[in-house]
């Protein structure tokens, strides 16, 4: 008897691995990296924008 339970659950399980798909589907989320990225882009963005409108206030600046 506990061989027959032995054999019918390691078919199960076989048939259960055999039905998962090779590569899995795209995770819908966004990734942390993604997320990481797109932040340091827009901070790296908003740096250059201040730096830039600093440079145009500076009255030092302006005889360069």
């Amino acid at each position: 008897m506990r061989a027959l339970a032995f054999i019918v659950l390691s078919a199960l399980l076989v048939a259960m691995g055999g039905c998962k798909p090779a590569t899995p589907p795209p995770n819908p989320f966004p990734t942390k990296e993604n997320t990481i990225d797109k932040v340091k882009s827009d901070v790296d963005k908003a740096m250059k924008k201040a730096e830039e409108t600093r440079d145009a206030e500076d009255p030092t600046k302006k005889g360069s």
